[in-house]
This record gives C-alpha cells, sequence and structure tokens, in this order.
C-alpha cells in the first residue's frame, strides 16, 4: 500500500510539472511580439520580447552581409552598423559591429557593462543569438532565401520558414520565393504552407491576391488555393482576394466554379455580395456559371444585398430561359415585399418566355403588400398574356384585399387585347371586387372591347354588373356599353 502511495505521488508531481510547463509556454507565447521601425536616415530598429525576462533588440543601418552558415557578420556597408542587445533573466549581453574607413569590421562584446573579448565568449554568442535575430526579422532575408534556395530548393526554404516565429517575416520569405521561377509541386507546398503556417489573414490574403495567376494554372494548384483561402477568418480578406482574383483575369471559365465555393464560406452579406457583382461586373458568365452564382446569391441572409446581387445579374445579355427561372425560384428567400418588388419589376423589362412571365406571376402572390404586388402586375400586363399568365394573374388579383388596387389593375389589363373567352373569364373576375365604385370603374374600362366582342364576354360583362348594388355606378356601367 505504502508502495502504491509513492506512485500515485509520483504520477501526481509529473503532471503538475507537465501543466505548468504548458501553462509557462501558453502565457510565453501570449507575451511574445515583434516591432519594427525604420528611421528616416536609414535605421532600423527591431525590438522582440519572447516571454518572461527573455527579450532583444538589434539596431542596424547598411547591407549586413551574413555568413554562410548565419552564425557571424561578415560585411557591412560603409558607414553602416549593427549593434544586438538581449536581456535574459538579468543576464545583459550587447555586441555592437562597426565598419572603419578601410572596410574592416570592428566587433565589441559586452556583459552587463564590461567589456569582454570578442574571439572566444563573443563569437560563441554572436553564433547563438545571430540564427534568433535572422528567423524572427527580416534582416539579411534576400540573401539568406537566395542561399537556401540555390542550397535545398523550394522545399528549403519552407522548412525554414517552419522556424520562423512571426508572420511578418514567413510571409517576406515567402514573397521572396515566389519571385524564383517555382514548378507546380512547389507552388502547390507554398500555398500549404500559407494555409496551415501563417496565422495572419493579413499577410495571408496579401501572398494569394498577389500571386493568382502563378497559382491557378492547375487543377491541384486551384483546390490548394481554395484550402488555403478558405483558412482566412476575415470575411474582409477573403472577399479581397476573389475580387482581386476576379479583376486580373486569372480565373478561366471552367474555374469559376471554385470562387463560388470560397464565397459561400463569406459569413458577411456585404462582402459576400460584394464579391458577387464584382463577379457580375468583372466576367463574361455562361448560364451555368451564372446560376451557380444565383445559387451562392440566395444564401445571402439580408433581402438588401441579395437584391443588389440579383438585380445586377439581369445585367448580364443572353440571359436563358431556364436561368430565368432559377432566378425567380431564388426569390423564395426574399421576405421584403420592396426588394422583391425591385427585382421582379427589372425582370419585367426582359424580353421573357410565356412560362417565365407566369413564373413571375407566381412569385408576386408570395408578396404581402398590395400595394407592391398590384406594381409588379401592373408592370406584367405590358407583356403578351396567354392563357397561363392571365390565370396566374387573375389567382393573385384574387389574393389581394385592396379594391383599390385592384381596380388599377384591371384597368390596366384593359389596354391589351383578348379572346372572347380570355375577356369573360378577365370580367368575372372582377365580380370579386366589393366596392361598387371600382367595380363599375374596372367594367367601364373594358366596355369598348365588350362591345367588339362575341357572346361570351357580353354575358360575363352583364353577370357581373347585376353584382353592383348602387343605381347610379350600375347605370354608368349600362350606359357605357349602350
Amino acid at each position: 500500500m505504502n508502495q502504491l502511495s509513492k506512485l500515485f505521488a509520483t504520477l501526481f508531481l509529473k503532471i503538475l510539472l507537465l501543466f505548468l510547463l504548458l501553462s509557462s509556454s501558453s502565457v510565453d507565447a501570449q507575451r511574445r511580439s515583434t516591432s519594427i521601425s525604420v528611421s528616416d536616415n536609414g535605421k532600423t530598429s527591431i525590438s522582440v520580447k519572447n516571454g518572461f525576462g527573455n527579450s532583444f533588440h538589434v539596431e542596424f543601418k547598411g547591407d549586413i552581409t551574413l555568413s554562410k552558415d548565419d552564425t557571424d557578420v561578415v560585411a557591412i556597408s560603409n558607414g553602416g552598423f549593427m549593434e544586438i542587445k538581449k536581456s535574459a533573466f538579468g543576464n545583459r549581453r550587447r555586441i555592437l559591429i562597426e565598419s572603419n574607413n578601410s572596410g574592416q569590421l570592428i566587433k565589441k562584446y559586452y556583459v552587463g557593462g564590461s567589456e569582454r573579448s570578442f574571439d572566444a565568449e563573443g563569437r560563441k554568442w554572436m553564433a547563438e543569438i545571430l540564427l534568433e535575430v535572422v528567423r524572427t526579422s527580416t534582416l539579411g532575408s534576400e540573401q539568406r532565401v537566395e542561399r537556401i534556395y540555390n542550397q535545398g530548393g523550394a522545399r528549403g526554404v519552407l522548412k525554414e520558414v517552419g522556424y520562423m516565429g512571426g508572420n511578418h517575416v514567413k510571409s517576406r520569405y515567402i514573397k521572396l520565393l515566389l519571385e524564383k521561377d517555382l514548378n507546380n509541386a512547389d507552388l502547390i507546398s507554398v500555398l500549404n504552407v500559407v494555409g496551415d503556417d501563417i496565422d495572419s489573414d493579413h499577410h495571408r490574403a496579401d501572398i494569394l491576391k498577389n500571386n493568382t495567376a502563378k497559382f491557378l494554372v492547375t487543377e491541384a494548384g486551384i483546390s490548394a488555393f481554395i484550402d488555403a483561402t478558405s483558412e482566412i477568418d476575415s470575411d474582409h480578406h477573403k472577399a479581397e482576394v476573389l475580387k482581386r482574383l476576379v479583376k486580373n483575369g486569372s480565373l478561366k471559365e471552367n474555374q469559376m466554379n471554385a470562387l463560388f465555393v470560397i464565397a459561400r464560406d463569406i459569413d458577411s452579406d456585404y462582402h459576400k455580395a460584394n464579391v458577387l457583382t464584382t463577379v457580375l461586373r468583372n466576367s463574361s458568365l455562361n448560364n451555368a456559371n451564372l446560376k451557380l452564382l444565383l445559387s451562392t446569391a440566395k444564401e445571402i441572409d439580408s433581402d438588401h444585398h441579395k437584391s443588389e446581387v440579383f438585380r445586377a445579374a439581369l445585367n448580364v445579355p443572353g440571359i436563358s430561359d431556364d436561368t430565368f427561372h432559377t432566378l425567380l425560384n431564388a426569390l423564395s428567400s426574399m421576405d421584403s415585399d420592396s426588394h422583391l418588388d425591385n427585382v421582379l419589376t427589372k425582370v419585367l423589362r426582359k424580353r421573357l418566355s410565356p412560362s417565365s412571365l407566369s413564373h413571375v406571376l407566381k412569385q408576386t402572390s408570395n408578396m404581402d403588400s398590395d400595394s407592391h404586388k398590384a406594381n409588379v402586375l401592373k408592370n406584367a400586363v405590358g407583356h403578351e398574356l396567354n392563357d397561363e399568365s392571365i390565370d396566374a394573374l387573375i389567382n393573385v388579383l384574387n389574393h389581394m384585399d385592396s379594391d383599390h388596387h385592384k381596380a388599377d389593375v384591371f384597368k390596366k389589363m384593359a389596354r391589351n387585347r383578348y379572346s372572347d373567352g380570355q375577356l369573360a373569364k378577365i370580367l368575372m373576375s372582377i365580380k370579386g371586387i366589393s366596392s361598387d365604385y371600382h367595380k363599375a370603374e374596372s367594367l367601364i374600362a373594358y366596355s369598348r372591347a365588350v362591345s367588339n366582342q362575341g357572346q361570351k364576354a357580353k354575358e360575363a360583362y352583364w353577370a357581373v354588373s347585376k353584382s353592383i348594388s348602387s343605381n347610379s355606378h350600375y347605370r354608368r356601367v349600362s350606359n357605357a356599353i349602350e
């Protein structure tokens, strides 16, 4: 039993120690920061804080050349210098390197306030701190990328990026690497690192949107690009990548689906709509891609932003009847009568097939507002109406409460020509108007057409007129046809 107690005690201490180490690492990670400033005279200052009691500061001016193993400074341009200071748990060290008039380097090493020999102790500390400096800053980045790339190719540079602690520095090395003539496999590796190892949305987006032409050459590249872009949390930065993708014309027609996959992942209605309208303004979409765009727009919650996309889509030339039906189906997701009115009114400015016109009228029946319904219907009657569309139109009118708005539509319909049977059907639907005044006004609008039509229209006219209670209004209706 005593042995078992000791075992549990030992296990508890190990778990406690592990917890303390993890907690310390987490706190240190939160306390790490890097600040970089460049003065007017060309002096660069870099301050890095690495957790509790462990930080360093670097100042340099001029071109700094490092040794091939990054353990020493081998040259500084005329008038330049470099100073490294590090403080760790109260222990302060400093190295100062200056270039004299003949180009020779003067190196001084200090511990606390006292100068020490550079050759032994100073050189050793220089080798230790310099690697930390170059992996935390952009110091010597161009020559380092060149050297590492020549030795190990893109894989070698990306491996080095994995050792770096700051997004700014990682981004700098990746941008320098992308200046090389990389093959498709290397570019996919770059995209994987951008998606997995860079945490900053700003830096991730900056790399993606400025190198789209390189990344989107192959299907594998497109897939990797989508994965990297989907790792961006900020809707703003994600939208900026997609808009740049569209504006620079990198996307081919058969790659447009990739863009909509990413756009669906944008939560902000504003940014999603902004991407889709940018596509509509800058791309020639075939009907298949336009249908994909409309399907993506349907997922926008805001009716305002949704209607912006739908109305912009109606500017695309050569919209097929099938695509019109896709757009009209998408309108079922809208609640705002005002925005629905705006979209449908613009749809009705297009040349529509009978089936598309009937579809518009069916969508109008989903509105609650009689005013907006009437507005759409009055625009619809400007089209040639067949039996199907007349039935759909009458169905909407039968579900309207306002006699005023009903009468407005009936009077607008009276401007068209109809067969005897169609006219009789329209006249019989006027019977649903409760107001004698509006009923009479509607019938009178058709009086001339009825006089020139057959028996069905005349019978319908008199049948409806008999439902008028007011003698004065009934006489008006009678006098209009006699």
